[in-house]
């Protein structure tokens, strides 16, 4: 893998000098073919990343060498004054909360110690431990963090062996539920926070709390619950397992009683979601709101000075900042309206359609993602201009393109292709599946999607949300 990653970034070098030394594409300007070849490199630096080399890396290297190329800092460096940008910081800091407290600990063991274990009532516990906990933060590390050494432990406890059918099953199903329902709300997963900021500025006015729901609640719902039951049936060993469930509540009651830092954790998360889910009557925007509640995270001594640099993944939100600023640069450098003829009859041509349009757009992405491998952001940040006149010729809601957008950004057909299945793997100490149980479970993915956009687009159509 090593020297692959060190052939295809020497391979994405040699083409940015060849883009930036003879400029090849007509309609392009100097400064596009520069820019362009800028951000080839970049892209490398992500989709080949070492361990020990930051998304930073990358991220400066775009950053420094646009403006090198004299593209203005306001377009560079545009993405950090994205609202969205200040909404992922204090969520972030929602998760690390969540985790420090225990309170996130506690609501899953409570939530497991409710049914007698089976594999089906294990899978159906991690459904809703994943609805609670993605209510509460939108940091899917954070979710991870909680539900996989869980994942682990009912692993051991069971006495299920390593990297078997049982722990995969165990494993994947408690990754699925901590990664895809909290889709369902804008700030329930950070794939809200992220599509907000790569909407073209007057889409965005377009995409609050209420019209997510609308759009997103149903499939996404209805996408974790087939996932879970498909990947139950794939799964599932002839052997029940072998646990009473009088062992998950002797862990629970092992938690002791509710700390005042747990409660003050859960009364600031859960008036944050109310004061998320009601911005029509009193006004006040998620940004906001996600400060104030970060303010007061602060004031409760959950979070402190020295939680600050090590509290959150600063790496991430500086990757985020840097990827959201590509749509501007695109745009001022002229390469979105170099590419627009390529992107814009590829995609519009299945418009009239919506439901082919969703499905062709969906599998179109997951092509993609083979090789923009970081959730696909760069392609996102390309094909972003394409969501006005989608909404403005054929009616397509921005929520509604972004449902086949984010299926893709998901997907995980191969294991490098999902960072979260990477990050899942390491905090489960690579014993819980291999790779041929993530490709079984990428593969019910794929099926589940396709299923509940079909399905889904009953509801759209009978709610007036779809053309």
């Amino acid at each position: 893998m090593k020297s692959f990653a060190r052939v295809g970034m020497i391979f994405l070098v040699a083409i940015s000098f060849v883009i930036g030394l003879s400029q090849p594409f007509a309609g392009l300007s100097s400064q596009g073919h520069y820019v362009l070849g800028v951000v080839i490199v970049s892209l490398g630096l992500w989709i080949f990343r070492p361990p020990a080399l930051p998304y930073l890396a990358g991220g400066a290297l775009l950053m420094g060498g646009c403006l090198a190329f004299k593209v203005p800092l306001g377009a560079v460096a545009g993405g950090y004054a994205s609202s969205a940008v200040w909404v992922l910081i204090p969520a972030l800091f929602f998760g690390f909360a969540l985790a420090k407290s225990g309170l996130g600990r506690r609501i899953a063991y409570f939530v497991l110690q409710l049914f007698k274990p089976t594999y089906l009532t294990i899978s159906f516990s991690w459904f809703i431990i994943g609805l609670i906990l993605s209510a509460l933060t939108p940091s899917i590390t954070v979710r991870l963090s909680i539900v996989m050494p869980i994942a682990m432990s009912v692993v051991e406890a069971c006495k299920i062996p390593e990297r078997s059918k049982g722990s995969a099953l165990i494993g994947l199903v408690a990754w699925g539920t901590a990664l895809l329902p909290g889709t369902a709300w804008l700030t329930g997963s950070l794939w809200g926070i992220f599509m907000t900021g790569f909407y073209p500025a007057e889409m965005k006015p377009l995409v609050t709390f209420d019209s997510w729901i609308l759009y997103m609640a149903f499939p996404w719902f209805l996408i974790t619950l087939l996932f879970l039951i498909l990947t139950y049936f794939a799964l599932k060993p002839s052997q029940p397992l072998e646990i009473s469930s009088e062992t998950f509540r002797r862990q629970y009651e092992e938690l002791g009683k509710m700390t005042l830092q747990e409660k003050m954790v859960a009364l600031i998360l859960v008036s944050t979601l109310i004061l998320f889910t009601t911005e029509k009557l009193h006004g006040m925007s998620t940004a906001s709101v996600a400060l104030l509640a970060f303010v007061a995270l602060m004031l409760s001594g959950t979070v402190t000075f020295q939680d600050i640099s090590t509290g959150v993944n600063w790496d991430i939100i500086n990757f985020f900042g840097v990827v959201i600023g590509l749509s501007a640069i695109f745009v001022h450098t002229g390469i979105s309206a170099w590419l627009r003829p390529f992107i814009e009859p590829a995609i519009l041509g299945y418009a009239s359609q919506p439901v082919v349009f969703l499905l062709v757009l969906t599998i179109g992405f997951w092509a993609i993602r083979f090789i923009d491998v970081p959730w696909g952001f760069s392609t996102i940040a390309i094909a972003a201009p394409v969501f006005i006149p989608l909404y403005k010729d054929f009616g397509l809601h921005p929520a509604l393109v972004s449902v086949a957008v984010i299926a893709a950004g998901n997907s995980f057909f191969m294991p490098y292709q999902q960072p979260f299945i990477m990050m899942g793997d390491a905090m489960s100490k690579s014993k819980v599946w291999n790779s041929s149980h993530v490709s079984i479970a990428g593969l019910v993915y794929a099926v589940s999607v396709i299923i509940s956009i079909l399905i889904s687009s009953f509801y759209w159509r009978a709610l007036g949300l779809m053309p």
